[in-house]
């Protein structure tokens, strides 16, 4: 037991893999529990008697409780409840009423009668309610969530709305990298471009981009390619500083060697520091680039025209929970194969960065 909790090892990859299926297992049992349907069964009494009448409930249990005017009984047992209405005059009627043992629908009842001058006219209803540890108006239950799924297939075609929001995360990310190469580059290498943009370069990244989306839209309007604009920017913000970072952080050893060897700057770059660059950067955009889904939903949710953002806004706005969900569940699954498709990108195009490795 004490080599899982170790510090500092690393666990065989089949072992982490069983680990990781279990947590999934574990997370859906607590999910299913905390929003399991509790039932409850409740009695709403209302009464068009004088104000001031009271009303002496028993019932199982030992229940015993005394309601001023209409109310309502929460959790109440199964078995028969007897009541008894005063009005202020002192004229009173008794009744009783049972609770089934298993409540398959609404049950109404009306009790009336007239004693003195007074109507006691009572209408009782006993229903059930049925809702989890947290409601199920801030947690839907995982059946709610699978079940959306359809509706979202068919009615709201989440295919093709997930589809135009990899579309413009690619296009957003490939824009942003493309950038980040080359001003970081010139940046890097260049003393001017350092001395003039190193510095603003740093201070952008504590703009809050969500308060530049007025500034989007005035340059590239609203449709998709100010979406472009806006997510490959946010990218670009936090990407660009680690590009130049990278290339600060290339071995000098390697340069002399190329100096020596007579090397042209140019060669420097595309031997040296481009594939230096490139074999660890490519593990900051697997970071970085899930930043676009965060982005995503603030850009669509400007014109709410399409996209999987847009979904989810309109969906939270109806109150349609479980379709966020659903919704969530799609953009995680999405970040994972995004997640593994770049880690198999590195391993094919760097293939010495795991060279003597030994897979456990």
């Amino acid at each position: 037991m004490s080599k899982f909790f170790s510090i500092g090892e690393k666990l065989p990859k089949r072992t982490v893999l069983y680990i990781e299926i279990l947590g999934i297992f574990f997370f859906l049992a607590v999910w299913y529990v905390i929003t399991m349907p509790i039932e409850k069964i409740s009695i709403d009494f209302v009464s068009s008697a004088p104000a001031g009448t009271d009303y002496q409930w028993t019932g199982p249990d030992k229940f015993s409780e005394n309601f001023p005017g209409d109310n309502t009984i929460l959790d109440a047992k199964p078995g028969v409840y007897k009541f008894t209405a005063t009005d202020s005059l002192g004229c009173s009627i008794s009744d009783s009423l049972t609770v089934p043992l298993k409540l398959t629908e609404n049950l109404s009842e009306e009790f009336s009668n007239l004693c003195g001058e007074t109507n006691f006219n009572l209408i009782v209803e006993i229903k059930s309610i049925k809702n989890g540890f947290i409601g199920r108006e801030t947690i839907p239950p995982p059946s709610e969530v699978f079940k959306s799924f359809k509706d979202l297939h068919f009615k709201d075609f989440v295919v093709r709305e997930t589809l135009f929001s990899l579309k413009l995360n690619v296009l957003g990310y490939v824009e942003a990298i493309v950038l980040s190469f080359l001003l970081g580059f010139l940046i890097a290498l260049v003393p001017f471009f350092r001395a003039l943009l190193s510095r603003w370069v740093n201070a952008v990244r504590f703009i809050p981009l969500t308060a530049v989306t007025g500034l989007f839209i005035a340059w590239f309007g609203i449709a998709s390619n100010m979406k472009i604009q806006f997510l490959a920017f946010g990218i670009l913000v936090y990407l660009l500083p680690v590009v130049v970072q990278r290339i600060d952080d290339v071995l000098k050893i390697h340069l002399q060697t190329a100096f020596t060897m007579g090397a042209s700057k140019w060669q420097m770059i595309k031997t040296i520091y481009f594939p230096s660059v490139a074999s660890k950067i490519i593990d900051d955009i697997r970071v970085l680039t899930a930043i676009s889904w965060t982005y995503i939903i603030i850009a669509e949710m400007m014109n709410q025209t399409g996209g999987i953002g847009a979904l989810i806004y309109l969906s939270g706005k109806l109150g349609r929970l479980d379709k966020v969900f659903a919704l969530l569940i799609i953009i995680v699954l999405i970040g994972i194969i995004q997640d593994r498709l770049f880690a198999w990108l590195d391993k094919k195009l760097f293939k010495y960065k795991y060279e003597g490795q030994v897979e456990k």
